[in-house]
């Protein structure tokens, strides 16, 4: 039984962060993001409905949780003991290594630190890191640890601490579940800065346009090299802020 309460537990728990976030947040809303019926969620939910190693497999990919997160649940479920005994001696460093990786890339201050070491003024303490980035000292001391884990940054020759490679980038037209949950925050980031940054620190445009899907190859080479000259005229010898650019080319219209 400890399999399905688990499941239980992080489906309540995640639909709880998502109404804090959106009072409006529906339970048909996040049935539609975990791919199933908001009958069959609530059932799980209240305990009325067992889930299988599969389902459980789908929805922590669904609730795009860490690799380590998803270990610890699936191997809740008999099918996979035997599995996770047999690899016992690898197991805990390459999750650790795994873990380590998704946060890098799926939660956004751990990009944003890397290119706050470049500002005028940067500390390295997580105090100074939480007060810049708006997040908590834990969660800057957790991303700091890591990023030095990975051997993202390094120290200087006077014990600083400095970006080991100068730019990180993604893979292109990758479907992973950690450049998923990047976009889903990017969305986010994107959603709290229109109602409380400026409009003189920000700027939204949008296009609505008839194409020709044919091209869309040659419109994402046009996109990288836009978002490459914009980076290389405002990331000049005098940063002093950290700022996220997304672009969103996305279809309105459905089916031929």
């Amino acid at each position: 039984m400890n399999d399905q309460r688990a499941i239980q537990s992080v489906l309540q728990s995640k639909l709880t962060e998502f109404q804090l976030k959106n009072t409006a947040f529906s339970l048909r809303a996040f049935s539609n993001r975990l791919g199933m019926s908001p009958g069959a969620v609530s059932q799980i939910l209240n305990g009325k409905r067992f889930v299988s190693k599969k389902i459980a497999q789908k929805i922590c990919d669904k609730l795009l949780l860490d690799p380590q997160e998803k270990s610890e649940i699936v191997g809740l479920f008999p099918e996979q003991k035997k599995e996770l005994l047999n690899n016992t001696a690898l197991e805990p460093n390459y999750l650790q290594l795994q873990s380590d990786q998704f946060r890098v890339i799926s939660d956004w201050y751990y990009l944003a630190i890397l290119s706050l070491m470049k500002t005028r003024g940067f500390k390295q303490s997580p105090q100074w890191i939480s007060k810049r980035l708006g997040i908590s000292q834990k969660e800057a001391k957790e991303a700091m640890t890591r990023l030095k884990r990975l051997g993202l940054i390094e120290k200087d020759k006077k014990g600083g601490l400095k970006r080991s490679v100068p730019r990180y980038r993604t893979s292109d037209d990758t479907k992973d579940v950690s450049v998923q949950k990047s976009h889903f925050q990017s969305l986010e980031l994107a959603q709290k800065s229109l109602t409380t940054d400026p409009v003189q620190e920000r700027d939204f445009t949008s296009i609505t346009m008839a194409i020709n899907s044919k091209k869309l190859a040659e419109a994402k080479v046009l996109i990288r090299k836009f978002q490459d000259e914009l980076s290389g005229l405002l990331e000049d010898s005098t940063p002093d802020q950290v700022y996220r650019l997304c672009v969103q080319l996305f279809p309105l219209s459905q089916g031929r």
